[in-house]
């Protein structure tokens, strides 16, 4: 869920060290332009967690890094008058690769203060291109990358751009909090960035008591979107920090290399003259394993995760050996085996942990298997007639599985990653009737299962507001208030009077929100979609996306979700969002074939509600 016209795009679970035992690799590739002509004297650039090599091209093309390490990895290249190029991942074997520089655009902006004055100094700190490479320029500055600050006029071009791409950007300047931008197409026309005033966090680093160089000090808000970092900076080699944010709560940790990270610290961050946060790492303790695939072979590449009260406080990746090592601050607390797509631990994925006084723990071998396959077939009663579509939904994994039977009930249950538990919920319920069926598989028996969806009494009770949710109670019961939009993608311009005699399920949300409350939303609305398709033509599903985002924009949010149903822009100033009073979203209603509003509150029987307007006469 999340409070509509802030879009903050930023990195998610600041706490963590990609960390892990010493196992190099090798990444090498060639610098080309589009018709394959090698590039000579271009730059290119890996980044692994601030730590950079450089390699500058031959006349071949080529470019080595050597002694690279199994984690987060960010490869960058660029050649003056050309394009950037890149590739990001997580490397678990040497690699080889092509990195095309072509044509360039440019992305120009005009970084003001909240009054639109122009803020001269502004410089970007980080941009990912075309949701495909990230560029860390202020890691890459000091090995040879531009610097890209703002003039006087507080204007900045980004003159290499690959034609069509677009920038997300992090924007700052010593007196404002961090700006993150979430989309801006490579185009002619200037696009303004808003610095709000920041409150200063400033502190030192230390460990056992001495200062700390080089530690990560991250500034983040937790809430329902989980952890999100909103500010960074690096101590110097005093160990001191200073970074900027908006006026609020916050928390505050710090990270090394060689070093566990410390407990989150409360940061209040309503005064003006900011606030102080000295930090101390705690006294370090190594945890140490190997994680083997089915055959006794490595399994590199997998996450451990180490928590405590249910937050995550460190990570690591398994190297080419399948090992890892993870540098924990805690005595106690829940080790978690994230195993690759399509496998499973033998045992459960969370280890208790206690060390006591130990300083180095080392863990059995874990040993993984591939996800059991569950096949099966739905029946109804006979007066009932042909089985037709069924949705399947799982009640207590996280994120929830979805998909649907074909039109003879016919179903195949593949679960992509491992669940917390063995045994696993689910939901199967008729497209059309108010059939369904709760029942558990158990992962580790696989087979052939039968399922008779038996009658239910649909969920049709008004619930009350839930706090701090949007309350549309006065609404209910009379017709929808106007939907109206500027923009539409796969669709002509709808308006509700054309919705007539149609269930419509109307979601306003934003593309920007990549909580998990609004991913599940968007998935189960495809899902729903997906249903109905060529099933029942009396259900439409509709959604109208915040206005404050371009028509383009919006566009690739659709088509990162693979979304085929109508999308709308809401006309400007969020008319459609004003009309039906919506601060936070997503937000769902429903609409019955009358054009009134019937419900607001879907969580949990959206598909059954959608079945009882059906049965209603328009």
């Amino acid at each position: 869920m999340r409070r509509i016209h802030t879009i903050v795009q930023a990195v998610c679970l600041v706490v963590l060290f990609l960390g892990g035992p010493a196992y190099a690799l090798t990444l090498k590739g060639r610098v080309l332009t589009p018709d394959k002509t090698p590039v000579d004297g271009a730059t290119v650039w890996l980044d692994q967690d601030r730590r950079v090599q450089k390699k500058t091209t031959g006349q071949d093309g080529s470019f080595c890094f050597k002694d690279v390490q199994i984690m987060r990895t960010d490869v960058v290249a660029f050649k003056e008058g050309m394009s950037l190029a890149g590739k990001c991942g997580l490397p678990v074997n040497d690699m080889e690769f092509d990195l095309t520089l072509g044509p360039a655009a440019s992305v120009k902006i005009r970084v003001t203060d909240k009054d639109f004055n122009p803020v001269p100094g502004a410089r970007i700190r980080s941009m990912n291109v075309s949701d495909e490479f990230n560029v860390a320029v202020e890691d890459l500055v000091d090995h040879g990358f531009a610097p890209l600050r703002a003039n006087d006029q507080g204007g900045i071009s980004i003159d290499c751009v690959p034609l069509g791409g677009f920038l997300k950007l992090v924007v700052g300047q010593h007196r404002f909090a961090d700006s993150n931008v979430a989309y801006l197409p490579a185009r002619e026309k200037r696009q303004d960035v808003q610095l709000y005033d920041g409150v200063p966090v400033r502190g030192r680093v230390t460990a056992q008591g001495k200062a700390l160089a080089l530690a990560r000090v991250s500034i983040f808000e937790s809430g329902t979107q989980g952890q999100r970092e909103l500010a960074s900076a690096v101590t110097d080699p005093e160990g001191f920090y200073s970074a900027r944010v908006e006026p609020g709560g916050y928390m505050v940790t710090a990270r090394h290399a060689d070093y566990a990270a410390p407990v989150p610290v409360n940061l209040d961050a309503s005064k003006a003259d900011g606030a102080v946060v000295d930090l101390e790492m705690p006294v370090t303790r190594t945890i140490t394993g190997k994680i083997l695939l089915p055959g006794d072979k490595p399994c590199p590449g997998s996450r451990v995760a180490f928590s405590v009260n249910g937050t995550v406080y460190e990570e690591c990746i398994t190297d080419g050996n399948g090992a890892f090592l993870l540098r924990v601050g805690s005595t106690k607390g829940l080790l978690m085996i994230v195993a690759p797509p399509g496998y499973r631990t033998l045992d459960l994925p969370q280890v208790p942990v206690d060390m006591g006084e130990a300083l180095v723990a080392e863990l059995p071998v874990t040993q993984l298997k591939e996800l059991p396959v569950i096949k099966g077939r739905i029946t109804i009663p006979e007066d009932q007639g042909p089985v037709g579509k069924v949705l399947f939904e799982s009640l207590d994994a996280e994120p929830p599985v979805r998909f649907l039977s074909d039109e003879n009930g016919a179903f195949e249950i593949r679960l992509g990653y491992q669940p917390e538990k063995n045994m696993v919920t689910f939901r199967a319920e008729h497209a059309l009737r108010f059939l369904r069926k709760d029942f558990k598989i158990n992962l580790d028996q696989a087979g052939e299962v039968e399922l008779r969806l038996e009658p239910f009494e649909p969920d049709l009770g008004k619930r009350p507001p839930i706090p701090g949710r949007n309350n549309l109670s006065k609404l209910l019961g009379k017709p929808a208030p106007k939907m109206q939009c500027s923009d539409w993608i796969n669709s002509p311009t709808l308006d509700l009077e054309k919705l007539r005699g149609k269930v419509v399920v109307l979601t306003m949300w934003g593309g920007f929100d990549d909580s998990p409350f609004a991913t599940n939303r968007i998935n189960q609305l495809r899902a729903v979609h997906d249903l109905y398709e060529g099933v029942a033509d009396d259900v439409a599903i509709i959604t109208v996306h915040d206005g404050g985002n371009d028509a383009d924009e919006i566009a690739e949010y659709v088509r990162r979700f693979r979304l085929r149903f109508p999308v709308g822009r809401d006309a400007d100033p969020f008319v459609t969002f004003v009309n039906y009073g919506v601060n936070f979203i997503p937000q769902t209603v429903l609409i019955d074939k009358r054009g009134e509003l019937q419900f607001d509150q879907v969580e949990g029987r959206l598909l059954e509600l959608v079945k009882s307007l059906r049965g209603r006469q328009g």
